[in-house]
Order: C-alpha cells, then structure tokens, then sequence
C-alpha cells in the first residue's frame, strides 16, 4: 500500500500523512511503556514526529508573531512591529532551513551489513573480475578550489601527461602486457570472443567505436543552469563531478595514435546532453574530425539520432516501472561495434551510487530519466523505499543489454574528481590513501560488476556521515552509498541469477533468452588491506590491482592467504527455523561484541557484548528481538567485533530465519 501511495502523493503530502502517523504511534506505544523508546520501530518512527512537530510549532509561532506585529503597526509602534517580523523570518527559517534530503539521509546502515569476501557470479576478462585501480596525486592540482575561473576541468587543475600515462598502465595491467598496442589487441580479440562465439579477432578498421561520457551539467540548453547559448560553462560557485575531459583525450589519444581508428568512426558524448565548448575545444583542436555528439546541432556538434523502434524492454514488464515499458536509443548506439564508458566516481541520491549503469540513464531517446526511478532503491530522492534485496533493478536490464552494457569493450571510470551525488561538486576525500585531498585515480575493467562492486566500497567508506556541499553550496551531512541495503542489490543480481527476484526475468531484448552472469560481484575485507577473493588466492571473485601495488595489501604465500581468509564467525545450520548456533574462535582474551541486523540496517539484537576468554565459543540465537518478540522470516546479518590487545577484527555472516 505505501509503496502505491508513494508512485502517487508527493512528498510534502506524504509528510504531514507520515508525520500525523508517527506521531499517534510513537504516542500510543511509548507512553504506557516508556522503555519502548528504543525499539527500532520507534527510532524510524521518532525523526518523522520530531520533524512534524517542529513544523506545526514553526508554523503556529510564526503566525502568531505575525498577527502580532500587525497590530503593532495598527498602533503606530513601528519599531515593535519591525522586530516581530525579524523574529517571524528567523522562526520560519528553522523549518525552512532544514533540508528534506539531509534530514532523510541521515540514517545508515552499518557497514557491518555488507559481508567481506562473499564471491558471486563468473568473472569477466582477460584475468576474470580483475579491476585495475591507478592513484597519482600529481595528476589533479591539490589546490583547485572548484570556484569560478578555477574549475576542476581546467587545464590548470589537470596534468594531462600523468593522466596519459595512467591510462597506459591501466590497460596493461589490466590485460597483462607490456606495452599499449599489445594491450588493447588483446582486450578486442578477447571481447570479440564473447560477443560473437567465434574466433577472436582485432579491431578492423572502419568499426565504430561509441564513447559515452557523464554530462549530467549540460541539461536545459541553450539557457540551462551551466550552459550558455555557445556552450560555453557559466561562471559558477561550484562545478559538478562529471566525465573529465582530460581522461577523454588521453582515451582518443590511445584510439587514434595507437589502435589506430580512424577519427570519423570514433563517436564521442552523452547523447542526450551536450559538450561544453572547454571540452571541444580540448578535443577538436587534436582530434578535429570525430564525431562529437549532442542533442543539438551547432558549433561543431552533430546531432544524435533516435532510433526508429524501441530496442530495450524492461523486465518488470510496467509491474514496477508503470511508465517505462520499453526506450529506443540513438542510432548511434544502435550501430556501435564497440562501447568505452567512461563514467565519473560518485554518489547518489537515489540510487545511492551512479557509475557506469547508471550512466545509461542518458542513452535513451526520452527527455529525461524520471521514468526510470522507480527502479531504483529511492524513487524519492534521498528518501530510500525499496530497500530490500531481491527487488526489481532497472540497472539489471542497461548492464545486460546487448547494445548497452554487453556491447562496452572496457569501462573506464574517471577518479580523478569524485563527487557525494549525482548534481553536486567534487568532493575531497578523507579516506586512505586520500588524505584530505582530491582522489586522483582511475578504475579500468572488462567486467562492468566488478568494477562497480570496488567502486561501492570506496563510496561506502568515504560518505558515511560525511559533510559536504551540496550544489546550492550548503552543507549536508549524507550517507547515500550507504542509506540501504538495497544500494547494491543490482549488483547481486547482475552476478547471480538466483538472486533475481521471483517473479522477474531479466530479458531486456525480450527474446526469451535469460540473462547469464554479468560479472563477479562482492565486498572488500576492509577499507585498509581492501582484499577480494581472488587477491587472496581464492578462484572466484574479484582481484583489485593498483598502481602503485602496495595500495591493496600483499599477501606473500599461501598459508597466509589460507589464514587470511579463514572466517572468523559461523553459522549453523543455516538456514534456521528455531536456533542458529553463532561459532567463533579466539587465541587470546578479547572483548566481543555480536549484533543481528536486519536487511534494512537496524539492529535487532545484540547477543554479546563481553569478555570472552582465549578458545572455541558458541552463542546462540533463538530467531527473536528480544523480550520475546516475534521476527519475520528472511535475510538477517550478523556482525563480530573482536577487540584484542593484538588489533580489532571484523567479520559477518547473514543467516536465513526461516517461518
């Protein structure tokens, strides 16, 4: 019923509906029983009535002060007057000061929820589920402050000879050669080996090669929010993260020069946007006869064309998505041999995160993607309604698509400026290796999971929590990466088809053949060693690979990769209808602390939280919340903290509760 009210009432409507709610509930249970305050139904219940009661007093005060001035003038007492009406605005700008989007995103799940070393799906590649991660300070200008005639973009903010070079040695190791040609031969006779079930071949001249870029900025023109009639970038107080132009060039660098394309058959643009006149410029001016793309002729630009029929069909089939049964896309995708995406490294308020699938919600031919919302973990910005795993995922369908997401040779993702959502600036980062400075990397794959799988993680670490600048130069605090579970549920099923909700086919050609895996996905054992399975030893899974190598931790043989590997809680039998027996193994005295989270986040129970002496140890959990409350059937985590005089150690383990 809620998910029907939310398709169709807005959200300042929804607001008093869920405020009134809360607050009766919140009442109702908590008077009488006052301990119920900390029941988690009652925490997701608290901000709701706060938020409603502070605004019926902002709203009483307000109108009061205001009928109160009113007189006051009646009477001549002008200045008496005046100083009410200050103190009505001041009143008024409390509630209206507070941001919905902050106030809903404010809520995140522990990072606990997401389980280390998890593999799943067939890796894809030349090394299958290898991600090849590139860090260089010295590529971005530390003291780019992102304002007006000093925009991160610039060529002043941007060495285009270390980018060059990190894209060279992306490719190689990516591909395990040694020099550029042999690399990206290599990636064409092995891509081509899948698509066709033929011999492998290399590029062949005269093959179109379509790059899509993340424009997100250059919407509304010719009089949008930073584009001028001649494309030219207004002058701003801050620029959005999207595609650098400088990782582009470095990528026709090597199209031309050393694949050896031809420039009239390279397509370069976000098609249903437009190309700054600083980023054609850059590019015209080496490369003046490729195809730069837009939705408008003009300048140099060619205009896209949409396809005549609709090519992708949406698996949920109107179920989910009631305004998007199919797209068409543009001619050019249509007749691409091969796909380069080179989406940008940030966050989002919808979908949590935005890289290389959601750049795709810019390659169909409508005049925006709002159709396409209700497939993601928050129709609503920052207001996550679909959180549970094994929904519908619109991103499923744009990753396996045989012209979008299985037509892209390699992904490529700009670093070097991330961003905390979609439409906001570049963001400096506190996390390792970063520093407090800007991010300076490139993440290269052929799997397109993997890769979003390690970009995932690195979102996640960084914004929990976090104040940033949102685009109207405010500050917010906000956990997108991290505001539900569901964040990376696309991913789960992009790997593995079990994990498909039940009465969804992912079939986005509709020709009645399933997708297969997409690509391996998983989480890394922790933001410091930032090791997947293959990293550590393991066959399955991904391998994160950086430049320089001592970023990822090594691990030197097998008997420490065995014993790095080796899980430090489990579970049985699982899955459970009565108990589970919770198995975790010390060497020294530590203290303990066990949760059992739900698939949203909260925490249902804490089991232990205690000192446990050095051995073998087993709690058990009887499937409740506590005082004997009775929990639904489903996914639940439970999460370990080791706390030791040796270090802390982390680990987690979902187990299936079974009614």
């Amino acid at each position: 019923m809620m998910k029907n009210l939310k398709k169709q009432i807005p959200f300042k409507i929804l607001f008093f509906f869920m405020g009134i709610i809360s607050t009766i509930w919140f009442l109702v249970r908590v008077i009488p029983k006052p301990s119920r305050a900390a029941y988690p139904c009652m925490k997701t219940a608290a901000p709701f009535m706060s938020g409603f009661i502070m605004y019926l007093i902002t709203l009483t005060s307000t109108s009061f002060v205001i009928r109160l001035a009113g007189r006051k003038f009646k009477k001549s007492m002008y200045l008496a007057g005046s100083a009410l009406i200050v103190v009505a605005a001041f009143s008024s700008l409390l509630f209206l000061g507070s941001n919905p989007v902050k106030l809903r995103a404010d809520i995140a799940i522990p990072l606990a929820i997401h389980t280390a070393n998890e593999a799943m799906g067939e890796g894809i590649g030349i090394f299958p589920g290898r991600v090849v991660w590139a860090w260089d300070s010295a590529s971005t200008n530390e003291h780019c402050t992102n304002y007006a005639d000093d925009a991160y973009f610039y060529p002043q903010n941007n060495d285009q000879e270390v980018i060059d070079r990190m894209v060279s040695d992306v490719l190689q190791k990516l591909t395990g050669t040694e020099n550029d040609m042999a690399a990206w031969s290599a990636m064409f006779k092995h891509f081509n080996g899948m698509k066709w079930e033929e011999p492998e071949w290399d590029y062949v001249m005269y093959e179109d090669i379509f790059i899509k870029t993340n424009a997100t900025s250059t919407w509304g023109y010719p009089n949008g929010t930073y584009i001028l009639s001649d494309f030219s970038v207004r002058s701003s107080i801050n620029y959005i993260a999207e595609t650098n132009p400088h990782v582009v060039l470095a990528v026709l660098r090597q199209l031309v020069h050393v694949v050896g394309a031809r420039q009239e058959d390279i397509w370069v643009g976000d098609p249903m946007k437009h190309i700054y006149k600083h980023a054609y410029d850059l590019w015209h001016n080496e490369f003046p006869d490729v195809n730069y793309i837009g939705s408008a002729a003009g300048d140099g630009r060619i205009k896209v064309v949409p396809g005549s029929e609709p090519v992708i069909f949406y698996s949920d089939k109107g179920t989910v998505m009631s305004g998007a049964v199919s797209d068409r896309l543009y001619t050019v995708m249509e007749e691409a041999d091969y796909l380069i995406n080179i989406p940008t490294l940030k966050g989002h308020a919808r979908a949590g995160i935005t890289l290389s699938a959601k750049n795709h919600f810019g390659s169909h031919t409508r005049g925006g993607a709002g159709h396409l919302h209700p497939g993601l973990v928050a129709p609503d910005e920052g207001a996550p309604t679909r959180t549970e795993l094994g929904m519908y995922r619109v991103q499923v369908d744009l990753m396996g698509h045989k012209m979008i997401g299985r037509n892209t040779i390699l992904v490529l993702l700009d670093g070097l400026y991330a961003g905390p959502e979609a439409t906001w600036p570049t963001d400096k980062w506190n996390m390792e290796p970063f520093a407090g400075d800007w991010t300076s990397s490139l993440f290269a794959s052929m799997d397109q999971v993997a890769l979003e799988s390690v970009c995932f993680d690195f979102l996640r670490t960084e914004y929990l929590n976090k104040t940033v600048k949102d685009a109207r130069d405010r500050d917010q605090t906000i956990n997108f990466p991290n505001m539900a579970p569901g964040v990376d549920d696309y991913l789960e099923q992009a790997a593995d088809p079990s994990k498909w909700p039940g009465n969804i086919t992912y079939d986005p050609e509709d020709d009645g053949v399933p997708l297969t895996s997409l690509g391996a996905h998983e989480h890394w054992n922790g933001s410091q060693t930032k090791q997947y399975s293959r990293n550590l030893g393991l066959e399955q899974g991904i391998e994160l690979v950086s430049i320089p190598a001592d970023l990822v931790s090594s691990v030197v043989n097998v008997e420490e990769k065995q014993a790095v590997r080796e899980e430090i809680i489990n579970a049985y039998p699982n899955p459970f209808s009565e108990k589970v027996n919770l198995r975790f193994l010390i060497d020294e005295r530590a203290n303990v602390k066990l949760d059992v989270y739900d698939m949203r986040g909260q925490l249902v129970r804490t089991l232990a939280d205690r000192t446990f002496t050095p051995g073998e140890h087993i709690v058990n959990w009887d499937g409740t919340g506590g005082s004997g409350s009775f929990l639904s059937g489903g996914i639940y985590v439970v999460s370990i903290k080791i706390d030791s005089p040796s270090g802390i150690k982390l680990d987690s383990r979902r187990v299936q509760l079974l009614r």
